[in-house]
């Protein structure tokens, strides 16, 4: 009998890195697929750790014949900028590896008889304001308003949304032996997502993070985009929350495949003087770089997460201040301070 088992993939991001540490407290068998190594902190708490790559199609048939998937938490994706740069690859690894994970999931169900659960991290990239003067007028943006990305990982991330559904509701609908539900795709759209356990890596909104990154190591800091630029956060802690909030939820109670969620919504001035009040002697500036500021302008101001709220009960545990005081400052503090 195969063994059964959830699979995570990109399982060395720290989505990975939570998800696993969250998952592992309630006794599941996992199995990390990464293109490198399984991080050591993350290795003990795992199953099996495999090095590979989703685009590797005869990888993802050995772990189809070796095991019974029941969860696919697929978080491997080329990110935001260097998407940007490499279009191309960026398509072949979020869209091709996706539509891989999805046959895999389809497989697996045929073989158990039963649905495989799909979560899959999508973004605020997939929105794309008409302008800034509708951006800072619009209410908070509901799932099915103003999806026109202006990126490339924007673009891949609400393709694989609409893959997703369909996977889930009409995949091969005019075969024979079509049998709708054979996938249970979920997915959230994320915010900008800020951490204290790791060193920002050049994201479009890790603007945010920089500074604070900064500030606790009294170095000066020029922010890339204007101190009025708003959009929505969350910390990781929250996002961790969030997929298996998810995740665990009914079927039945889910409305809809794809679901926002937010923790605050703050613009990069927000964000200065609330470090200024713990660190008064921090050099903040802005440096405004015209490319990454018209990326983050077609961004939402804020979402509307109503109906994660409705479905499945969703509520961020960090606002602004309390993200600051109780999670990132202490934490961040604590990585420098050795």
């Amino acid at each position: 009998m195969r063994k059964s088992v959830i699979l995570i993939t990109g399982a060395n991001g720290e989505i990975g890195h939570g998800l696993i540490a969250s998952l592992q407290n309630h006794q599941h068998n996992i199995i990390a697929l990464d293109l490198q190594a399984t991080d050591p902190v993350i290795s003990h708490q795992v199953q099996e750790s495999i090095t590979g790559n989703i685009l590797d199609k005869s990888l993802l048939d050995q772990i189809n014949a070796e095991y019974a998937i029941s969860d696919i938490y697929h978080l491997a994706a080329l990110l935001s900028t260097r998407a940007e740069f490499s279009p191309i690859t960026a398509h072949e690894v979020n869209v091709g590896g996706t539509l891989n994970l999805l046959e895999l999931a389809i497989h697996q169900s045929r073989s158990q008889g039963a649905p495989v659960k799909f979560f899959f991290p999508s973004s605020i990239a997939v929105y794309g304001l008409p302008s800034l003067e509708d951006k800072n007028h619009r209410p908070p943006v509901r799932e099915d308003e103003c999806c026109s990305p202006e990126t490339m990982y924007g673009c891949n991330k609400l393709y694989c949304e609409t893959l997703g559904a369909y996977y889930s509701r009409h995949y091969q609908r005019l075969a024979m032996d079509t049998a709708p539900g054979r996938v249970d795709f979920r997915a959230i759209r994320f915010p900008g997502l800020i951490s204290a356990e790791t060193i920002p890596t050049g994201g479009t909104s890790d603007y945010a993070p920089e500074m604070i990154h900064a500030a606790v190591q009294h170095h000066p800091y020029n922010c890339f985009v204007r101190p009025d630029t708003t959009i929505p956060f969350m910390t990781m802690p929250d996002a961790i929350r969030s997929i298996i909030g998810l995740t665990k939820a009914p079927r039945e109670n889910l409305k809809r495949w794809v679901y926002n969620v937010t923790g605050w919504s703050a613009s990069a001035d927000d964000f200065r003087a609330r470090l200024l009040d713990d660190f008064p002697d921090s050099s903040i500036a802005y440096a405004v770089n015209e490319k990454r500021q018209s990326i983050v302008d077609s961004w939402p101001a804020d979402v509307n997460d109503h109906a994660a709220r409705r479905d499945w009960g969703w509520l961020p545990a960090h606002d602004l201040n309390s993200a600051f005081t109780d999670y990132l400052i202490p934490g961040i503090t604590s990585h420098y301070s050795g």
